[in-house]
């Protein structure tokens, strides 16, 4: 079974292992009535794991009038039900300022979310979460190749050190280039191309729910002229999908 945490190389004076109570969201965040029943029924258990920062990782905070990276927080949740994880990420994103990433875990699997974050220039107390990447559910038990391979990178000490902006930057880049391999296969890392791989994952998950809703409406069709024309468009889609995955 893959050890996700030895992958990683965190250093032992980066440890925090201190238990975040669910209220502290509650708190930070404005919850309507479903979210904080997700929390209340999802959620087993949150740990802020680690706690990077210049005195307990020799790497500088990253500050400017768009970005504030001082430090970055390593974020374990324990779920009972992973079916909403994304929108509890987002909850959890929102509400803490530094760079995060978000470990959830649920029986043998984990699922990480990452969020790029830039500082409101409309209110400069507040940060905005900017761009959000998510990993697929992953076994730890039996991985792809591909994600094997993701493990393999994922050695902190090959990480960028000149500020937490690079450093976080280069998990993002992994994570990018997990999402390409569970399309195309083969796990690459790219940093001159990690703008324009978002783009084409972002169209083609577009394009895949076109086309599923395009398919969902050919089962449901009895008139042959509508059958034909929804085909027609789902074989343009699916050539559109190939041609960007191909890209990738």
């Amino acid at each position: 079974m893959i050890d996700f945490y030895a992958a990683l190389n965190i250093p032992d004076s980066c440890y925090l292992g201190k238990p975040i109570f669910k209220k502290v969201f509650y708190a930070h965040t404005k919850l309507n009535t479903a979210d904080k029943k997700n929390f209340a029924n999802d959620i087993d258990d949150i740990e802020w794991r680690y706690t990077l920062k210049p005195s307990t990782i020799n790497i500088p905070g990253y500050e400017t009038k768009d970005y504030e990276y001082l430090e970055v927080a390593i974020i374990d949740v324990l779920l009972k039900d992973p079916l909403r994880h994304k929108k509890i990420a987002q909850i959890i994103q929102r509400a803490i300022p530094y760079p995060t990433m978000i470990v959830f875990k649920h029986n043998t699997s984990i699922a990480l979310n990452l969020a790029l974050k830039r500082i409101n220039q409309a209110d400069q107390k507040k940060i905005m979460v900017e761009t959000v990447h998510d990993t697929p559910w992953i076994s730890l038990d039996s991985p792809s190749d591909g994600e094997v391979d993701f493990f393999k990178s994922l050695d902190s000490n090959n990480f960028s050190f000149n500020h937490f902006y690079d450093w976080y930057a280069d998990l993002v880049q992994r994570v990018v280039a997990l999402n390409c391999a569970q399309i195309s296969g083969n796990y690459t890392m790219d940093a001159r191309t990690d703008v324009d791989r978002v783009e084409e994952l972002r169209e083609i998950y577009r394009l895949e729910q076109q086309e599923n809703l395009l398919r969902s409406s050919l089962k449901k069709e009895t008139q042959f002229s509508h059958k034909v024309d929804l085909s027609m468009q789902i074989k343009k889609i699916t050539e559109q999908i190939e041609k960007h995955k191909a890209r990738i």
